[in-house]
């Protein structure tokens, strides 16, 4: 049976390829984009509204946990269909960076921390707009739970991040850029392997995605020559990400 014929609810594994896929720059793809900007800004202002403190039974921490959970809801919802439906295989397990990053969220909401702060301002913000700009669940169709999923977890792990950002209840710190990066290296040395291994594509260090910028790198390094330059990419644009804060910092503190 087609995928689509299932209804809203069908698993991704069933949907993928279907003849009313989303695409890419498309129309739907549009429409999600901007729910994700507008879910993000919403909960960054209400988040911004609430009084200040993280303390246990405050009201942003009560937010931070809602927030967090609602993702890890989201990520079992996933599964269990998948579940019932026979499709939930090893390749779906919740181990892309993505998904290390929704961890991250569900860790700093019980107990905020430096590393979990850092991996969401970087890979956690940086990944999600990439999710969002190329999603791998584009060959599903626009109106179905995985797409939701998809852009509403994404855009949920950017806006927890902006959100303790921008009320400055974390702030990134250059010295710190060790931490993802760290990350970043050990988890392509872990993957990579595991991948080959087991016919996976967690971090998409295995099988490029479609329409992505990954794309060129396979097409100029081949594959897997393409790994190295993909994660100094990742890594050049964490070390960006953490200068332009710097520089946003100090242009804030001189206009104050």
């Amino acid at each position: 049976m087609d995928g689509t014929q299932l209804g809203f609810f069908a698993p991704q594994p069933l949907l993928k390829g279907s003849a009313n896929a989303m695409g890419t720059i498309s129309l739907g793809h549009l429409l999600w984009a901007i729910y994700c900007v507008a879910l993000i800004v919403g909960l960054v202002f209400l988040y911004k509204r609430l009084e200040p403190g993280l303390e246990w039974g405050r009201p942003r921490r009560k937010m931070m946990l809602a927030v967090a959970s609602a993702v890890i809801f989201l990520v079992v919802a996933s599964d269990v269909i998948m579940i019932a439906y026979g499709v939930f295989t090893l390749i779906w397990w919740p181990l892309n960076v993505c998904n290390i990053c929704e961890d991250c969220m569900l860790i700093y909401a019980l107990r905020p921390n430096r590393f979990c702060g850092e991996m969401l301002f970087t890979l956690g913000i940086g990944g999600g707009c990439a999710a969002i700009l190329f999603p791998n669940w584009s060959d599903c169709p626009a109106f179905s739970f995985p797409v939701a999923v998809g852009f509403t977890n994404h855009a949920l792990v950017i806006a927890f991040a902006i959100m303790l950002i921008h009320a400055r209840d974390f702030v990134p710190r250059l010295r710190d850029y060790w931490m993802p990066a760290l990350f970043v290296v050990v988890y392509a040395f872990i993957s990579y392997p595991f991948n080959k291994i087991f016919n996976t594509n967690f971090g998409f260090t295995n099988i490029t995605q479609h329409d992505s910028p990954l794309e060129f790198l396979v097409s100029v390094f081949g594959n897997p020559g393409f790994v190295l330059p993909y994660a100094l990419l990742v890594l050049t644009i964490i070390l960006a990400m953490y200068l332009f804060w710097e520089a946003w910092e100090k242009h804030h503190v001189r206009a104050c």
